[in-house]
């Protein structure tokens, strides 16, 4: 086996890992009252309710990248109040738990069949089957629109809508969401 095989083979051995510690992550996540605290300082009840409708396992991940962007000393209202909401756009039972894996795997090595079956924006309509691969590539711009019809701020939306894009207005939310 030649050096860079070994490499590769080492990198892609540690991103099944991370998954896989990711799916029981998510699977046994806790989220207690105490957690909530930032919840209800920083959103408006609006935003809390957004905030309940994502699974236990996206609420943690979601407090995790709050708490992580506070540990780097951001005092940012917004950004951290979109830190708590960044994955609201797969909540409400829009992308299901038993198709992560499949979505995940699609990311990886068929990106372009997952963009087909994700259609052609948030809001497009789709054949019902293929809802939440729809929900899962355009979550970041679902959860904008949630954001903004539940009157969060303008910045909110925006870092919401961005948080994929490493060098955008919302670049500290996605590397410590990177990292979560």
């Amino acid at each position: 086996m030649s050096r860079s095989a070994g490499i590769l083979s080492a990198a892609g051995s540690a991103r099944v890992r991370y998954r896989l510690w990711q799916v029981w992550h998510r699977l046994t996540a806790r989220v207690t009252e105490a957690d909530r605290a930032p919840v209800r300082d920083l959103l408006p009840p609006a935003g809390q309710q957004l905030f309940a409708t994502m699974t236990r396992g996206d609420q943690r991940h979601s407090l995790d990248v709050y708490a992580a962007l506070v540990a780097t000393g951001c005092q940012d209202g917004d950004l951290l109040a979109a830190a708590l909401l960044h994955d609201c756009g797969k909540g409400a039972g829009r992308v299901r738990f038993a198709m992560r894996p499949t979505i995940v795997l699609l990311k990886q090595l068929a990106p372009t069949l997952l963009h087909r079956l994700a259609g052609s924006g948030a809001l497009a309509p789709v054949p019902r089957w293929r809802r939440s691969f729809r929900d899962a590539w355009h979550h970041a711009e679902l959860g904008a629109i949630l954001a903004e019809r539940a009157g969060l701020s303008p910045r909110v939306v925006t870092f919401i809508r961005t948080h994929h894009d490493p060098h955008g207005p919302a670049a500290a939310l996605h590397a410590v969401d990177e990292e979560h």
